[in-house]
């Protein structure tokens, strides 16, 4: 199958093409299937089918049984957005799942990490290899470890997204703690951006700690664990081994790369204001003529990468918030909501109206 994901399939089946789409060069499909097929298996617990499930990710059923399978950050976001379409309070489940063994290599790093220090540093440069929607950020002090996680996505703490990806890192994380300090290893606090969503009692049944919404940061806390000695799967040289593999991962990670991929990371990160290609290849480290160039080689250029994230984020925001037409243009940097129309028209044949929900999400 083609690794780059046209932005027409990104759209439910039953939605009008987008106008002269074009391949959409996001990068090689890089990461493990775990993630869609904990997805799927949720889904499907509450009667969602996997054609609904894989809607517009260009992800076939018969590849999710083949161990070597990989898949794009865009297809991830895709199954991610059907979720929340369809159950948007799986991510606490579907979190939960990720527990040592189903990291791979990185799994087995963070559990051989023989002290603290070896730990963060494993953590901390190594998450991509497993999780491009968030990074994570250490800010422990005075015995208290201090985890902040925030999205890699142009969306705020009130969107749908922003809040599902954060509770599926929280609670990978929680699963995580579970497999290197035993079951009764407990958090302090959980302090969340957003408000509390109407499935806001289901936290204490996973984290069992104090949950507090409208916070300024998404962060963990617990006491600090100085050293893994206790541990018997600690051990030094098992660590430097499984520190070699997430090293060449991570180059080959680097390698694979494609320009249209760096730049869409990107605008992930962006929002409402968005970097013209100068802005953008400075970030980069390379001239706006070699990435002009690079982009073009692939089949593709700023403009339309720019064009299909906006349009990809309006998408989301139609389907899956309450937001007008006016906020949706001023988030994604249009003038206006009249400029806004025009441009979703362009490029997905329809309104944005063709695309609300019957009934408003919850």
């Amino acid at each position: 199958m083609n690794q780059s994901v046209k932005s027409s399939q990104l759209l439910q089946d039953s939605s009008p093409s987008p106008a002269g789409a074009a391949p959409y060069s996001h990068g090689v499909r890089f990461y493990p299937a775990h993630a869609v097929v904990f997805l799927l298996n949720q889904l499907a617990l509450r009667g969602v089918p996997s054609q609904q499930a894989l809607a517009g990710s260009g992800i076939s059923a018969e590849e999710i049984g083949v161990a070597s399978t990989r898949f794009s950050v865009l297809q991830i976001l895709a199954v991610i957005r059907n979720a929340i379409l369809h159950a948007p309070a799986i991510s606490l489940q579907v979190g939960t799942c990720f527990n040592a063994s189903a990291c791979g290599i990185l799994g087995f790093a963070i559990l051989s990490s023989p002290n603290r220090t070896a730990l963060l540093h494993t953590i901390l440069k190594y998450n991509c290899l497993i999780d491009p929607l968030t990074k994570l950020r250490y800010a422990g002090r005075e015995g208290w470890a201090i985890w902040e996680v925030e999205p890699n996505l142009a969306c705020a703490p009130t969107d749908p997204l922003y809040r599902f990806v954060v509770e599926l890192k929280m609670s990978c994380f929680r699963a995580m703690t579970r497999d290197l300090y035993g079951d009764d290893f407990q958090f302090k606090r959980i302090s969340l951006r957003f408000p509390a969503p109407p499935h806001a009692g289901d936290y204490m049944a996973i984290f069992n700690c104090d949950i507090l919404f409208n916070q300024p940061k998404n962060e963990i806390v617990f006491k600090e664990i100085l050293a893994g000695k206790d541990r018997p799967e600690a051990d030094a040289i098992t660590h430097a081994m499984m520190l070699e593999l997430c090293e060449q991962s991570l180059q080959k990670m680097t390698r694979n790369a494609t320009a249209a991929g760096a730049v869409l990371m990107i605008l992930l990160g962006c929002s409402g204001v968005y970097p013209n290609i100068e802005e953008i290849a400075r970030e980069l480290a390379v001239n706006a003529r070699t990435l002009r160039r690079r982009l073009e080689a692939e089949g593709t250029s700023y403009s339309e990468i720019l064009s299909r994230h906006r349009m990809q984020l309006a998408l989301s925001y139609l389907k899956t918030s309450d937001l007008n037409n006016n906020e949706i243009a001023a988030r994604l940097g249009y003038s206006d909501a009249t400029n806004f129309r025009r441009a979703f028209v362009s490029w997905a044949g329809a309104p944005p109206s063709h695309f609300r929900p019957a009934v408003p999400p919850p």
